[in-house]
């Protein structure tokens, strides 16, 4: 019986010419030039049963097509499984687009780019197997990652709606401290790659006109620095749709995690916390195996609301928000077709074990709420939750929510999932992790 797993890492850059639209927001923006690479980092894992082929893509989202169709042809060139290459969108508003949606067109050459960077990221890892000693660990950040959803007296909520707000009384939910890091050295004692994990919207630079991958490439940059520059960085966002990197609950004369300069602390902070994990993870794990389930969840599409609901596009009420109101009267136009075409929507979940570790995956902008709730009910020691995974199905808000509006509930290609999708996932992934373990 192994007693190693064989691990392989490997990164390419599909950074494209300036000019492209980025993805993100309602206003059409361009990219001018590129701050920092935008990356697609690999990890390989096998033992003696099955292997795992994970990346981590610094790109907004990634089509439920897109990634069917990368999957099927990683299959007929590796012979693998096609689920078994599991491919994760960091979520990065600075970053061109895979998918035609709110200000952003889709440029086939890049779209090409980026599908060739998945594959020979994947195969580069595929190729450097290595029997390897695993770790993980995780850490706690007591910054970054608030809620983003805030409260008001008259029953509401809003993205964005803080302290300094008439009518605030707090904010609506949670927020996830716990850092997650997976990790491999070689049989010398080398790190080769490191898997990072943490609940926070990766929108700091979110209005500029450049290329970057935000927060997982400055974490990508400190961590390099510090454990040389051919370690592989894999950067997985969180159950994130409702977390980011402001401060709502309490006024502030600026916001010290936004910008440029709260970018680089925001890879300080990141950067050294995964490194203290490291450094304090001495023993690998003790029975490496590894175990993927896999589940395809059929949720419906909800209804249209009502204009007195609260989950109905404020855009279309009062003209707030204008440069959204097109975006929701075509969503409005097309949703009795998307009832009749697309529901229910098939929701591809999983849950890895590596060892002592578990990994679960979903396609949604998944709210907070969700990944705490799989973390407490994992029976791994370390347990990741990464949105965002095998495709796109929009974001998954609370019932709460719901019943207090604001953006991420109001119906569009961006949510549309019903109210117990989040349910759903969660449970589908203890379920899996049971089996698992």
């Amino acid at each position: 019986m192994m007693t190693r797993l064989l691990t392989g890492w490997a990164e390419e850059d599909f950074t494209p010419e300036p000019g492209l639209t980025l993805m993100g927001q309602m206003h059409e923006r361009r990219g001018e030039r590129m701050r920092d690479p935008l990356m697609a980092s690999a990890m390989a894992v096998a033992d003696s049963e099955s292997t795992v082929v994970l990346v981590s893509v610094d790109i907004c989202m990634l089509s439920t097509g897109f990634v069917r169709e990368t999957q099927t042809e990683y299959a007929r060139l590796s012979g693998l499984p096609a689920g078994h290459l599991l491919i994760h969108a960091t979520h990065t508003h600075v970053a061109p687009t895979e998918i035609t949606l709110l200000a952003s067109t889709a440029d086939p050459t890049f779209v090409e780019r980026v599908r060739t960077a998945i594959l020979q990221a994947s195969f580069r890892a595929l190729a450097g197997l290595q029997l390897s000693d695993v770790f993980a660990g995780a850490g706690h950040m007591d910054e970054m990652g608030w809620n983003r959803r805030g409260m008001f007296g008259d029953g509401s909520s809003a993205m964005y709606g803080g302290a300094g707000s008439p009518g605030f009384v707090g904010l609506e939910g949670p927020r996830d401290p716990t850092l997650g890091v997976v990790f491999s050295r070689d049989l010398e004692g080398h790190i080769l790659g490191v898997v990072v994990n943490f609940s926070t919207h990766p929108n700091t630079l979110e209005n500029e006109c450049f290329y970057s991958a935000d927060i997982p490439g400055e974490v990508r940059r400190v961590l390099k620095q510090l454990l040389g520059p051919e370690v592989v960085i894999a950067y997985l966002t969180g159950a994130a749709g409702n977390t980011a990197p402001s401060i709502l609950d309490r006024p502030v004369p600026t916001q010290p995690w936004r910008g440029e300069e709260g970018l680089m602390r925001s890879g300080l902070y990141l950067g050294g916390e995964v490194a203290r994990v490291i450094a304090a993870s001495t023993e690998p794990m003790a029975e490496p195996v590894l175990r993927l389930a896999s589940s395809t969840l059929s949720i419906p599409v909800r209804p249209w609301p009502a204009p007195e609901d609260p989950s109905y596009p404020r855009p279309l009420v009062d003209g707030s928000w204008a440069s959204a109101r097109s975006y929701y009267e075509a969503a409005m136009a097309g949703w009795g077709e998307r009832l009749e075409r697309e529901s229910p929507v098939g929701v591809r979940v999983h849950s890895v074990r590596i060892g002592d570790a578990a990994l679960c995956t979903s396609p949604a902008e998944l709210f907070v709420e969700y990944g705490l709730k799989i973390r407490e009910g994992s029976p791994a020691r370390v347990t990741l939750v990464a949105e965002l995974t095998d495709g796109y199905v929009g974001y998954v808000p609370t019932q709460l929510a719901f019943e207090r509006g604001g953006y991420e509930t109001w119906p569009a290609p961006s949510s549309q999932l019903v109210p117990e999708a989040g349910e759903e996932i969660a449970g589908a992934a203890k379920a899996m992790l049971g089996q698992l373990f």
